[in-house]
């Protein structure tokens, strides 16, 4: 046998067992041992040695080898040192928030009557949430002035968490001295920095947004997340950005969350009083949501690329989305689109929809004009960005599932419960932000696997749309689903004389005693009618269009006094086209839980209670 030659090795090979097969043939391939039985022998303990070694120094290699780029590192502190040199600093625990008015009844200071009451940075309050009680407090400082005698904290913001203080003493002899903050799940957004100078005067700093606009005076502090997790705070050095002197006191105070996120709390008492005074009347006008974790590692690799793409500047969509999760980093969803996407186009405009978390679908008015201001430093001056509310697509579901009775013990009742249940779930996966499809035949195997004893489903569709119209003036109104949602309209004039395929709730117009609704004729016009008995009377045979193609509604002016709808809405209701669904630009899809139908029947070839199937009946596969 010819000796093996160490240049013939294969070197390439990492697995155990290939790097001890390689050996064995090594030591095989030697003309000393080219009889000698490796299985057999003690020598096969030292090669596996040797391939364990290998193996080890193998991985350890590789690993070192992969921490060191941001697509391909796996330890939390890598990730994150590589996302900071391309700029990009993880966000933080996001704390709930809620909006409340707060009323002060009949307030005494010192038994008189005040001029003004306030409420401080860090006045408490409490929820009560699935049996467990969180605090929530004030993150900014408020006076008010009594009118008309009624003292009121209106649009008050209330956050999930408690205010904690960090004081450090600045020690100039330490370079690129660093003050990480005690506490784990601190919200970043609501740190202050103070610095008291030895000489008794102290100033707020404020948090460094872009370096490009910072010189040597300007007093600003940076934020950034250590080796352990925590974030830490650290000041310039003199030429970027101020640095505070030798002996300086520096005070940081911030929220620390909660790790279970109250979203939908509604609830809230008052902990601390105002100037003495505890009888308030608290309404909660928004109910909290907006509560997130620290942004994870993936979360953290897929926004680095595009934050660095974006170059802190505001020019394509591409550079919107990726800001975006920066300047709001407790959406659940972001969209944005540009104008000439829009329908009808609108050049020169960005239009941009967020989706503050899963329980709230609209970014209030303060947080619309805080998020506009911030993207006013960043974006061209030729390009306007417009914030839109997210409009919501119901997704009305109707199930009817066939089982056997011998292969469960569980009722109908109980089957029906497990299958509403899997519905949810699926909403809940699936059809949480924008740009999400909803997959009919996805939903059906979920149907199907809710029990084993499910054999099968016929599942069926609508889609809803809510309209709030403008009560006493005549006005146009258009509902858009979205060109991918098409309305079902296989020829002229469909179903005309049972009123199309649209059908809504009902409303008062101007001039009319009767209640009417809308349906259409399936030849693309919108019909005003009413009800006498079951017969439709119509009023307006044109009272506006179908666009069966592009899914959208057009209704001509029309002076709405009231609608049935207590919330002052009207529901219109289509059968689509396609029982697959996708949100359009601002548009979510959502199945709207309180009106799922399910229906359970006995699948009776299974159950043997027919035979040839005779006596089989089949649910309808149409809406």
């Amino acid at each position: 046998m010819a000796t093996v030659k160490s240049s013939q090795v294969n070197i390439t090979d990492l697995d155990f067992d290939d790097i001890a097969a390689n050996l064995k043939e090594y030591l095989k391939g030697q003309s000393t041992l080219k009889d000698y039985n490796m299985e057999g022998s003690n020598i096969n303990i030292l090669i596996d040695l040797l391939a364990y070694s290998s193996h080890v120094s193998a991985f350890n290699a590789n690993m070192v080898a992969s921490e060191l780029f941001l697509d391909t590192a796996q330890i939390r502190k890598n990730v994150v040192s590589r996302a900071k040199e391309i700029g990009y600093t993880p966000t933080s625990a996001t704390a709930s928030m809620a909006t409340i008015d707060l009323q002060v009844n009949n307030p005494l200071i010192g038994g008189e009557t005040p001029t003004s009451l306030t409420i401080n940075r860090g006045h408490k309050f409490k929820t009560v949430y699935d049996g467990f009680t969180y605090p929530y407090v004030s993150l900014a400082s408020q006076t008010i002035s009594p009118l008309n005698g009624v003292f009121k904290f209106e649009d008050l913001e209330i956050y999930q968490g408690k205010m904690n203080s960090d004081i450090f003493a600045y020690n100039g002899q330490i370079q690129n001295q660093r003050f990480p903050l005690t506490e784990e799940l601190v919200d970043t957004s609501t740190v202050t920095v103070t610095v008291q100078s030895t000489g008794g005067g102290s100033s707020a700093w404020s948090k460094s947004e872009d370096i490009s606009g910072v010189d040597k005076d300007t007093k600003v502090w940076y934020v950034q997340e250590n080796d352990q997790g925590q974030f830490e705070i650290y000041f310039g050095d003199g030429v970027i950005s101020a640095e505070p002197l030798d002996g300086d006191t520096i005070t940081i105070s911030y929220l620390v969350t909660d790790d279970q996120h109250t979203e939908g709390a509604s609830q809230f008492t008052m902990t601390d009083a105002i100037g003495g005074n505890s009888d308030v009347t608290l309404i909660t006008k928004t109910a909290s949501s907006g509560g997130k974790a620290k942004e994870s590692i993936e979360s953290i690799r897929f926004a680095a690329s595009k934050f660095y793409t974006s170059q802190n500047r505001l020019v394509t969509v591409d550079d919107y989305k990726s800001k975006l999760q920066t300047l709001y980093p407790g959406a659940d969803s972001i969209s944005v689109w540009g104008g000439e996407d829009n329908n009808p186009p609108q050049y020169g405009k960005i239009f941009i929809a967020i989706k503050p978390s899963q329980n709230v679908n609209k970014l209030t008015s303060s947080e619309k004009t805080l998020l506009r201001d911030k993207m006013r430093r960043l974006n061209m001056l030729t390009v306007r960005p417009e914030i839109i509310d997210a409009d919501i697509i119901d997704i009305l579901v109707t199930t009817t599932f066939k089982f056997n009775p011998r292969a469960t013990t569980k009722t109908v009742s109980e089957l029906e419960t497990l299958v509403r249940a899997a519905i949810i779930t699926h909403d809940s996966t699936y059809l949480s932000g924008f740009d999400s499809i909803f997959r009919h035949s996805v939903l059906a195997k979920d149907i199907d696997s809710a029990e084993s004893s499910i054999l099968s489903n016929i599942t069926t569709v609508k889609l809803r749309k809510t309209v709030t119209p403008t009560f006493g003036q005549s006005k146009g109104y258009e509902v858009e689903f979205g060109e991918g949602n098409k309305f079902y309209n296989p020829h002229s004039g469909h179903n005309k004389l049972g009123g199309g395929i649209i059908e809504t709730t009902g409303f008062l117009v101007s001039g009319f005693t009767d209640t009417f609704y809308f349906d259409d004729d399936g030849e693309g016009n919108l019909r005003r009618y009413s009800l006498s008995g079951s017969t439709r009377v119509y009023a307006d045979s044109q009272a506006g269009t179908v666009d069966y193609s592009n899914g959208k509604i057009t209704i001509n002016g029309i002076n709405v006094l009231s609608t049935i709808n207590t919330d002052d809405t009207i529901h219109f209701t289509v059968i689509p086209n396609s029982f697959d669904s996708v949100a359009y630009r601002s548009n979510l899809l959502d199945i709207n839980t309180s009106l799922i139908k399910v229906t359970g029947a006995t699948d009776t070839i299974a159950s043997g209670d027919t035979s040839a199937g005779v006596g089989y009946t089949s649910s309808s596969s149409y809406s």
